[in-house]
């Protein structure tokens, strides 16, 4: 989209204050009027409506007045290019922090818009040919506004994105839980309005205490903690009252939320303490171990109505917890491996028993095979291959030096013998994550590449951020190295707790590979978050010119809804398993890819594509004129229906509704309830297969 700014004297300068002079005063008067149309329309959504709920009534006044003056501002001569954008900038922020979704955005544009244009057509100008000029200007600087307030939105995004980058660090730097949780606190608390952060555990007497706090507001928390003003949380049941948030998080094991407004805190002192603090949303995160049983508690605290309950903040409070959850855990109990059975291991590297098997990616819109993962095993001395899994723990960073090494010469000589029978691949190989930072790593790369055993232009090095993944000083040359040589460089696990989507950004990554547990998800619990998920982050990584890889397609449906979603590539077993170097030329003769991109064949597909259409169907919800032309069009869900004989069936019936209800704005409700029908029924039919 073009800047709408682009020349600021046009919309702002002398010429558009004394255009815009008149109908600036019409606004004034008719602020109050519009600011009461404004919240009684945001009444009836239920989104909204829950958030205005939160307020008290002395916010919402403010909030009222706030939203009447804005409608002057809007169209006031006095009004600046910067002064406009950095205002309408804060308030795109205030309204990501308390959990405003961008939708109401456009729809605000259009009440501001229609509002705008009635008074302007309710008294129009002296002169009729300045009319057009007037509007221009009007919807120009609406146009701002909404891309300004937009870009508050992902400021508030990147640095929520940041803060949990920050947490990760925290967690790959941390040595000792006190220094862990300390440094968690301070990364969190350099989000806006959070204001304290907690971390303790219950003592003998059952008592939650503190170990480590952060935030402006965290000692006066604790000073009234010392007076026991602050909640207590015994670890037996039967709760004081004014404990059950913090107490329930304990023993469920799952975050927990709640809001703080003054006039409700009644006997709960606690409740009232938050509130003269300014507090105005509370979170616990209990941080769990490997059984489940929560051995320490998060308390965070924010200035923002609703923050913690707002679209995206669960999921980042479950990304915190998962980050402290496994770091305290193995900081508290590392996996042990015998000493004899280390030894065993060791001895086998040293003896060089790795074989390397291939497991084939293909491209997704052809089914052509694109490159292959090598996946190392070790073999015993019966020959029976261990998983990585077993023997990796195992393995100190001498062990994992030498089996990398072992892996890139191994690739060099099956690359080798493809290539004798006509097959050119590229070889993606996973790059220990402390490689990034270790000049042994580097000097035995570059020492097989230069040997001739694997031509650069045909290594892929994946790479996974754990423990050892942090800065290095040698990062950005080594690289620029790898760069240069034409080593293509990818991001692992992309949506897993390891890996950060600051690192897209940071890194040079040619492509990233979205992990196997979202696609798992999809199949086995609630497909329509999986493949939202998996929308998202093929939207992000190809803003960022980098393709997608999707692992973990264990079935046609799957390969077929990442397809439609919009992945480059896919992996797993429903295109093959891995195997032997030998067994890869017969496999790609005989595969054969199946993927209705226009015809979905699956359910998992209909679903895939049945998201999207919904998506856009959203996005033309205020050009009413294009969404008859738009639900007529076949989706599709109607491809998939019609190629398999189903005109008669229920999810028929359904679609039809819910195609007839999208052209009437008024059956919101109505539309949402069959499209969660048809998701349902898709749903269904998928998982039968």
């Amino acid at each position: 989209m073009s800047d709408p700014s682009a020349d600021p004297e046009e919309l702002y300068g002398a010429q558009a204050a004394e255009l815009l002079r008149a109908l600036h005063l019409r606004a004034c008067e008719a602020a109050d009027r519009f600011a009461d149309e404004f919240y009684e329309a945001l009444m009836q959504r239920d989104a909204t409506q829950g958030i205005l709920r939160r307020l008290d009534d002395a916010e919402f006044s403010r909030l009222r007045r706030q939203q009447a003056r804005h409608l002057a501002e809007l169209v006031s001569p006095q009004l600046g290019a910067r002064q406009h954008r950095e205002r309408a900038l804060q308030v795109g922020r205030v309204h990501a922090l308390v959990g405003v979704d961008m939708m109401w955005l456009t729809e605000a544009y259009g009440m501001y818009q229609k509002a705008l244009h009635r008074l302007l057509a309710s008294r129009p100008s002296a002169d009729p040919a300045l009319h057009p000029r007037i509007l221009q200007i009007v919807d120009r600087r609406l146009l701002c506004d909404l891309q300004a307030q937009s870009a508050g939105y992902r400021q508030v995004d990147r640095e929520l994105a940041q803060a949990v980058s920050r947490v990760q660090q925290r967690a790959l730097q941390g040595r000792s839980l006190i220094d862990l949780h300390q440094g968690a606190l301070r990364a969190l608390c350099a989000i806006d309005g959070l204001a304290a952060a907690f971390v303790g555990r219950i003592d003998a007497q059952g008592r939650w205490e503190v170990e480590a706090c952060e935030g402006p507001s965290a000692p006066a928390y604790l000073a009234a903690a010392q007076t026991s003003q602050a909640p207590l949380l015994q670890a037996a049941a039967g709760d004081a009252a004014g404990e059950s948030m913090l107490a329930l998080a304990w023993r469920s094991g799952q975050a927990q939320t709640c809001e703080v407004r003054a006039p409700d805190c009644g006997a709960h002192a606690w409740l009232a303490l938050a509130a003269g603090l300014g507090l105005r949303s509370c979170a616990a995160v209990p941080l769990v171990d490997d059984n489940g049983r929560t051995h320490a508690l998060l308390s965070l605290h924010s200035r923002w109505p609703g923050f913690f309950d707002a679209e995206g903040r669960r999921a980042l409070l479950e990304q915190v917890q998962q980050i402290l959850s496994m770091t305290a855990s193995r900081l508290a109990h590392p996996r042990v491996v015998p000493y004899d059975r280390r030894g065993t291991y060791g001895a086998w590297l040293d003896a060089g028993r790795v074989r390397m098997l291939y497991q084939p990616i293909v491209e997704l819109q052809s089914g052509a095979l694109h490159k292959v993962e090598a996946l190392a095993r070790l073999l015993d001395e019966q020959g029976r291959m261990l998983a990585p899994g077993e023997f990796l723990p195992a393995l100190g960073q001498d062990g994992l030096l030498r089996l990398f090494e072992l892996g890139l010469v191994a690739a060099g000589a099956d690359h080798r013998g493809w290539g004798e029978t006509g097959l050119h691949l590229r070889v993606s190989l996973n790059l220990p994550p402390q490689a990034v930072g270790e000049p042994r790593y580097h000097e035995t790369l570059f020492r097989v590449l230069e040997s001739g055993g694997l031509p650069p232009q045909a290594l892929e090095l994946e790479i996974l951020e754990s423990g050892e993944g942090r800065e290095h000083a040698s990062r950005e040359p080594f690289f620029e190295r790898l760069r240069l040589l034409g080593v293509r460089i990818v991001q692992d696990d992309l949506g897993s707790g390891h890996s950060s989507l600051l690192r897209l950004d940071r890194m040079p990554f040619d492509e990233v590979k979205i992990d196997q547990g979202l696609v798992l998800e999809a199949s086995r619990k609630d497909p329509q978050r999986a493949f939202a998920f998996i929308l998202h982050l093929t939207q992000l990584a190809h803003a960022l010119n980098v393709s997608v890889t999707v692992e973990g397609l264990e079935d046609p449906g799957l390969i077929e809804a990442a397809a439609i979603l919009g992945a480059d590539r896919g992996q797993g077993y429903a295109i093959a398993r891995p195997m032997p170097a030998q067994d890869l030329p017969q496999w790609q003769r005989s595969y054969r890819h199946r993927v209705g991109l226009r015809e979905p064949t699956t359910a998992w597909g209909a679903l895939a594509g049945y998201l999207i259409w919904d998506r856009q169907l959203l996005a033309l919800r205020h050009w009413p004129e294009l969404i008859e032309d738009f639900v007529r069009a076949p989706c599709l869900v109607q491809r998939f229906l019609d190629a398999h004989g189903m005109r008669d069936s229920r999810l028929q019936r359904l679609l039809d509704l819910n195609h007839a209800l999208a052209v009437h704005p008024a059956s919101t409700r109505l539309y949402r309830r069959t499209r969660a029908d048809i998701v349902q029924a898709l749903r269904g039919l998928g998982a039968a297969h």
